[in-house]
């Protein structure tokens, strides 16, 4: 069985700045993979009962305030290791920028199959390789049955079927997948803003680059990415 997981990610500064990300974990993997992950936050002192998520890893002042930046920048490092083994990548990340100007629920509605048909693989019609199961983060805009007018066309398209219903899940300390596709979208969504931000790199010069807290996060958002062996990223071009 395929496991799909899905979060969404934006920017504070750029407020037209919307992408999308899936995570998609064999279902042999998983419980491997939710006890590593969970061990290692307890393990690095991060408090279970508050999220880990993507936009926690650099702020001192949201998540969990005992852990500090180093700290969370270790335990994230550790839990996207686990996305390999020796042989094979046990996830396969996919990221899709939407193009700006769109209210977000119409933009997720209208791109979460775009997102899909480039993340699943064609089904294994053998063992039941051919069932999927879609879980999604919970936004309050947004129904299960809105997702599943959505996306049913695709994941038959694929040669799924769907397992019971779309999932809808708060993220927290148990939901490993979504706290995943958080994590991803958010590092490469900050890789993606800090990079294209002209102004920045015009008001900061280049003795400072070194010290500015935003050019650190460049740095370390791009080291982290880099240890995720299977990441598809594409952009939607709208035409002119």
């Amino acid at each position: 069985m395929l496991l799909v997981f899905v979060d969404e990610t934006s920017d504070s500064k750029f407020k037209e700045y919307f992408g999308l990300c899936c995570a998609t974990i064999n279902s042999s993997f998983y419980r491997q993979i939710k006890e590593d992950f969970q061990h290692i936050l307890v393990d690095g002192g991060w408090n279970p009962d508050v999220e880990f998520k993507g936009s926690y890893l650099f702020s001192t002042l949201s998540g969990d305030t005992q852990v500090s930046i180093e700290k969370r920048i270790e335990i994230a490092s550790n839990i996207l290791a686990l996305n390999t083994s020796k042989q094979n990548a046990r996830m396969k990340f996919t990221y899709l920028k939407l193009p700006p100007q769109q209210r977000q629920k119409d933009a997720y509605l209208e791109y979460l199959p775009v997102l899909l048909e480039k993340a699943l693989p064609k089904a294994e019609k053998r063992a039941g390789k051919d069932i999927l199961s879609l879980h999604c983060d919970r936004r309050d805009d947004i129904t299960s049955r809105e997702i599943y007018n959505a996306v049913i066309p695709i994941i038959r398209k694929r040669g799924y079927t769907l397992l019971e219903d779309i999932v809808i899940s708060r993220s927290g300390f148990h939901t490993v997948g979504i706290l995943y596709a958080d994590i991803v979208g958010y590092l490469y969504a900050r890789v993606d803003t800090i990079a294209n931000d002209s102004e920045l790199f015009e008001n900061v010069p280049p003795e400072q680059w070194e010290n500015n807290g935003k050019l650190k996060k460049l740095k370390s958002s791009t080291t982290l990415l880099g240890l995720i062996k299977k990441f598809d990223r594409y952009q939607v071009v709208l035409k002119q």
